[in-house]
């Protein structure tokens, strides 16, 4: 642990450490695709619009993101080893494996996450 670091948010903004802005399409530095680089979870909103029309054009791309035919269900089973790419894609944990309730299945997990690059 002596190597952890948290992670930095944008100094010229008044934010605390996990605020951050980054441009809303990103290219991946391995495929050199365009990709959606926002999510339900840390993305508020659409700088340079006015909250509304933000809402409006994230509750669209959300919904687009969440569509059933460009989602992946993993099927944990002993010693499972399940590896993604953050840059492109979304995770999302369904809470269906605590004991007594889903699955019933203690899940635990050690998560190891690879400093990357700053996208553009």
């Amino acid at each position: 642990m002596d190597n952890y670091k948290k992670m930095e948010g944008n100094k010229k903004k008044n934010y605390d450490e996990y605020s951050n802005e980054h441009p809303m399409v990103r290219t991946h530095p391995e495929t050199g695709k365009k990709i959606l680089y926002v999510n339900w979870t840390y993305t508020k909103n659409i700088i340079g619009l006015d909250k509304k029309e933000s809402d409006e054009i994230l509750k669209k791309i959300f919904e687009h993101q969440a569509r059933l035919e460009l989602t992946c269900r993993f099927t944990w089973t002993e010693n499972t080893v399940c590896i993604w790419d953050n840059r492109s894609v979304i995770h999302f944990a369904i809470a269906d494996f605590y004991p007594g309730r889903g699955l019933g299945h203690e899940r635990v997990m050690d998560r190891i996450a690879i400093e990357g690059d700053r996208p553009n």
